[in-house]
C-alpha cells in the first residue's frame, strides 16, 4: 500500500502499459434518481461538506454561511453546531467533512487554515493547525489512524514533479517521522506564465483534464485517471486493483462555458482580508465587463475533461461515484464503479443537482434553484 515515490512513478509507467490490452466491460444500465425518500427544506448557501452520522443524522458544512449544522430528516431539523469565528471552537468557509474512528468527523477550516475534530454529537473538541501546505485538505485516514493529503506543487520548490504533479502523503500525527509519499496524481495544471499581474487572472488552465483521488472507508486510497479514463484502487494487504480504461468524448469547451467558469471561481474562492475581521474570507462576485476580461486573459483548454474532479466520492459500500461535466438544465451523470475498478452502473439526477455524500441510508443531494438557494433530498441507494 504504502509505496515510494520512484515505486509510484515506475507503478504508473506499467499501468500505462496496460492500458492498450484491457478491453471496457459492457456497463450500459443508467439508473435515474427522480423520487427522493425524504427533502429538508431549510435552505442553504454552498454546501461543500456532508457526512452521515451513525445515528441517521447529515452533518452539512456550508462554506458561504460559514456554518456547521446537524440535520435530522426524521424530524425534518436543522441544528447549527459550530458557530463563525475565529476562536478555538468556530469556524470560517468550511469544506470537507471527513469520517474518523469512533464516528467523529474531521472538519476542514479553510478560512483559519485549521483542522477541527467534531463529536458524534458535532460539537468542536479539539483543533489541529494546518502550517504545512496541504494539510489542510485532508481526504481521509488509514486503519492506523494516519492522514492523507496532498502536497500542492507549489509549495514543493526545486523539487517540485512535472507537468504539475502533486505527491499523495501519509502523515502519522502520531508520529515525529516525515509525511510519507504513497502516490502521484495529476493535479490542477497551472498556466504557463506565472508572473505577477496588475488585475486578478485565472490561475490555472481552465477545464484542463487533472486526476481526482479519494479514500475509501476501508483506508484504500482510489485514484480517478483522466488520461486515460480509469480508476486504480490500492487497497491496504491487497494487490492494486487496476480498473479497465473507458472510453470517453469530451465536448468543446465554449464561450458560456468559460464565463460560467470565471464567475463560479471568482465567488467560490478564499481571498486574503475579505472575512469579518480581517481574515479570509470569500471573494466577490464579478460582473459581466470583469468576467468577459478575465476570459481574454485567461489559458483554456480546448475540450472539457472525462469527468468534474470535484465530484469524485468514495460510497459508504466502497463504490466510487464520478461526476460527469454538466451545463446548465442537464442531468447530472454519475458512473459507480465497484473496488476492483470496474463500471457498475451509471446513476442519473435531475437538472441542478448534485450529490454531496452517499452514506449507509441513501444518497445526499444537493438541490440549487434558479436563485441559488440550495435544499438537501436523500434518496435510496441504488
Amino acid at each position: 500500500m504504502h509505496i515510494g515515490l520512484e515505486e509510484a512513478v515506475r507503478a504508473a509507467i506499467r499501468l500505462a502499459a496496460l492500458v492498450g490490452v484491457v478491453a471496457p466491460p459492457a456497463s450500459g444500465q443508467v439508473v435515474l434518481l427522480d423520487r427522493p425518500d425524504a427533502v429538508i427544506d431549510h435552505p442553504f448557501s454552498l454546501v461543500r461538506g456532508a457526512r452521515e452520522l451513525a445515528s441517521g443524522r447529515l452533518l452539512v458544512a456550508d462554506w458561504i454561511e460559514n456554518r456547521v449544522a446537524v440535520v435530522d430528516f426524521g424530524a425534518g431539523s436543522v441544528r447549527d453546531v459550530v458557530r463563525e469565528g475565529r476562536g478555538p471552537r468556530e469556524v470560517r468557509l468550511p469544506t470537507g467533512l471527513v469520517r474518523l474512528r469512533g464516528d467523529s468527523t474531521l472538519l476542514l477550516d479553510e478560512g483559519n487554515n485549521r483542522l477541527i475534530v467534531l463529536a458524534p454529537d458535532g460539537h468542536a473538541v479539539r483543533t489541529i493547525i494546518a502550517e504545512v501546505p496541504g494539510r489542510g485538505g485532508v481526504r481521509g485516514i488509514d486503519p492506523g489512524g494516519a492522514f492523507y493529503h496532498a502536497v500542492p506543487s507549489w509549495s514543493e520548490g526545486p523539487n517540485a514533479l512535472p507537468d504539475d504533479s502533486v505527491r499523495i502523503v501519509r502523515w502519522d500525527p502520531a508520529s515525529s517521522a516525515e509525511p510519507r509519499t504513497v502516490a502521484v496524481v495529476q493535479g490542477t495544471r497551472y498556466r504557463k506564465d506565472r508572473s505577477p499581474a496588475m488585475q486578478p487572472r485565472l490561475p490555472m488552465v481552465g477545464f484542463a483534464s487533472q486526476d481526482a483521488w479519494v479514500v475509501a472507508p476501508t483506508g484504500a486510497i482510489v485514484i480517478v485517471r483522466a488520461t486515460p479514463y480509469r480508476v486504480e484502487v490500492y487497497a491496504p494487504g491487497r494487490q492494486p486493483a487496476l480498473g479497465p480504461t473507458y472510453p470517453v468524448s469530451p465536448r468543446v469547451v465554449t464561450a458560456d462555458d468559460k464565463r460560467r467558469f470565471i464567475a463560479e471561481f471568482a465567488f467560490g474562492s478564499p481571498v486574503s482580508g475579505r472575512g469579518a475581521d480581517g481574515g479570509m474570507g470569500r471573494g466577490e462576485a464579478p460582473d459581466a465587463a470583469e468576467i468577459q476580461r478575465m476570459v481574454g486573459t485567461a489559458e483554456w483548454a480546448e475540450r472539457h475533461a472525462p469527468f468534474d474532479a470535484s465530484r469524485v466520492l468514495a460510497a459508504a459500500d466502497g463504490r466510487i461515484w464520478v461526476g460527469a461535466v454538466v451545463r446548465p438544465g442537464e442531468r447530472t451523470r454519475y458512473d459507480v464503479f465497484d473496488s476492483d475498478g470496474r463500471r457498475a452502473l451509471q446513476v442519473e439526477l435531475r437538472p441542478g443537482r448534485r450529490i454531496a455524500h452517499v452514506g449507509t441510508r441513501g444518497v445526499y443531494v444537493v438541490a440549487e434553484d434558479a436563485d441559488g438557494v440550495q435544499t438537501i433530498e436523500r434518496y435510496r441507494r441504488p
